[in-house]
């Protein structure tokens, strides 16, 4: 018998660069074919919170339809897709209507100008002027209930296009003004524009939403920034959320009756991080192509349920790596074991989180909404000598939702839920692997993009952060054309010490003792902040060219800011209205 031993290390590095090199030789071709596939047009891509989405799922769940899956944005193909499940002709004559108007929403692609061959430019130039009034206590901006990265800004020039029927692209350039004097705290009237103090374009001039769009009929390719969302929730969602303004990020679906896949690839070059000086700092607000690269990976997998019930099941991870081209990102499966982000290595680092979403039509117009999230998951046998395994972090959310169809147009309420740990979204581990309570360690937490000096914060994940209990009654009416929205919330919520990070002395990080890499908290932490808020809001569209919105919200908080006995309060009111004169000359 002859034994062969390689002790050469270099000789597996090499094995596994080939490797490496293979797989990449595989995807190029595999992307290649992808491509060859005949594409078609109705690519435009829409949130979960835009009109056309909405109105779909409401005529949906109106037939007790579980109706689209709520990972956005999602192309118009797919929305008309889930649309052709109602079935049209069975439907009343003012439904059939509403119907129509849903597709003829979605059909249009608001063009100047359509050439022969089906492709089409659309210029629209929006001013949009938006005054923010707050009486009552001084409200800085993480206390604004529309915050800075939610602002209109008061310029906007978009283009967006489609070229042969193939492909669908957008971009757009706002104007916004970044505010940094303390008058600005102080000030009765707040407007979106020529204040005084020190200011600069907001992100530096970095477009809002720009994207190329390509597919088909069971396929979509999505590259650029905008929103990005995976929930039904009201209040936020759990897995990933819409809270910042805009993400850098693909992501790839393919779609069937039965069953859809979403792969989605987060860039996190913009992520917040501290100075030298200990002091918030942005990034530079554009991609990087030097090391160490951060990025957010997820698989979801979704499956259709005789149209009543949609069950969405997602894994990835958080995850920093030396190579911009990292294979492991592709792989569906590897990131629920032992990516936890204990005892990383120096080349990179790695936090797992994987969700369970379930949508169910209960008949009657009623839909039933859950929603649970894991953050760094590890079995037993994968935890450090000391530590306890499974479960470290994690949290829930449940939605009870109402449809119904009005005279004119549908009405929702809804009764939600939701519950998170102290420390979901936070760590002790910094980003070699060592313990530490500074706020630089929470690596798998994403604070956001920091916009002004300690404020304006936002997690991947839900709205409110960690450490949170939440409880909301509300609802919307929508005009069944889109031109009149109506809306109302009553939210009663208690905050941990863990949630949002008010200051910069309030400590955010998880504490764990010598010897354990995991933390059991369920209760919340510390001093509780109890908070009531109420909303009510309205938008009218006047004209395709023209529209006008008013909110306004009253805020009453305990222990405000989780200090002691402090009360706080305050009525905020934001009025905005939005013009773009070429939408005059739109072409169907």
């Amino acid at each position: 018998m002859v034994t062969i031993c390689f002790t050469n290390s270099g000789y597996m590095l090499d094995f596994e660069k080939q490797i490496e090199d293979f797989m990449k030789k595989i995807i190029v071709f595999a992307l290649l074919i992808l491509v060859s596939i005949p594409l078609f047009s109705s690519q435009r891509m829409y949130d979960y919170k835009d009109n056309e989405y909405r109105l779909v799922r409401y005529i949906l769940q109106s037939e007790n339809i579980a109706g689209p899956h709520d990972i956005t944005p999602i192309s118009q193909q797919s929305l008309l897709s889930y649309l052709e499940k109602a079935d049209k002709h069975g439907l009343s004559l003012d439904m059939e209507k509403v119907y129509e108007n849903a597709v003829s929403m979605l059909n249009d692609n608001h063009a100047l100008v359509v050439g022969d061959d089906g492709s089409s430019l659309a210029i629209h130039l929006t001013v949009s002027p938006e005054m923010y009034i707050k009486l009552g206590d001084d409200a800085e901006l993480h206390d604004m209930v529309k915050g800075y990265k939610d602002r209109l800004p008061f310029l906007e020039l978009s283009l967006d296009f489609t070229f042969s029927d193939y492909v669908y692209g957008i971009f757009t350039l706002p104007f916004k003004m970044r505010l940094f004097d303390d008058s600005y705290y102080n000030s009765l009237f707040s407007q979106n524009i020529f204040k005084g103090g020190t200011a600069e374009p907001y992100q530096r001039v970095s477009p809002f939403k720009a994207y190329i769009s390509a597919g088909n009929s069971f396929m979509n390719f999505f590259l650029g920034r905008g929103k990005l969302n995976m929930g039904s929730g009201k209040t936020g969602n759990l897995f990933i959320a819409d809270n910042f303004q805009f993400q850098d990020f693909a992501k790839l679906s393919f779609f069937s009756d039965v069953f859809s896949y979403d792969y989605t690839l987060t860039s996190f070059d913009q992520e917040a991080a501290l100075s030298d000086s200990g002091v918030n700092s942005i990034k530079s607000g554009f991609s990087t192509f030097e090391p160490p690269y951060s990025s957010r990976v997820s698989h979801s997998f979704t499956f259709n349920i005789f149209d009543k019930v949609h069950i969405t099941v997602s894994e990835g991870a958080v995850l920093d790596t030396s190579n911009i081209f990292d294979i492991r990102m592709l792989n569906p499966f590897i990131f629920l074991h032992n990516w936890n982000g204990f005892g990383a290595e120096v080349d990179y680092w790695a936090n797992n989180f994987a969700s369970i979403n379930l949508s169910a039509s209960l008949g009657l117009g009623l839909r039933l909404d859950f929603q649970a999230v894991l953050d760094q998951f590890q079995l037993g046998n994968e935890a450090a000598s000391g530590s306890q395994a499974f479960p470290n972090s994690f949290g829930f959310l449940l939605n009870l939702s109402s449809v119904s169809k009005g005279k004119n147009g549908f009405v929702e309420v809804y009764l939600e839920a939701v519950y998170t740990t102290p420390y979901l979204y936070l760590n002790n581990i910094n980003k070699e692997g060592e313990k530490d309570t500074s706020f630089n360690a929470n690596r798998d937490l994403i604070l956001g993009y920091y916009l002004t000096y300690g404020s304006d914060l936002s997690y991947t994940g839900y709205k409110w952060g960690p450490d949170t209990v939440a409880v909301s009654v509300g609802g919307n009416y929508l005009k069944y054309d889109g031109t009149l929205d109506l809306r109302f919330a009553a939210t009663y919520r208690i905050h941990g010490e863990s949630g949002i990070k008010y200051s910069e002395n309030q400590n955010q990080s998880s504490v764990a003792e010598v010897g354990q890499e995991h933390v059991h908290e369920y209760a919340l932490t510390g001093i509780l902040e109890h908070t009531l808020q109420l909303d009510l809001g309205a938008t009218w569209q006047v004209h395709k060219s023209f529209s006008v919105s008013a909110d306004t919200s009253y805020v009453l908080k305990m222990n405000h800011n989780n200090h002691e006995g402090d009360v706080w309060n305050n009525l905020q009111f934001t009025i905005s209205c939005s013009f773009d004169p070429l939408a005059f000359f739109e072409k169907k």
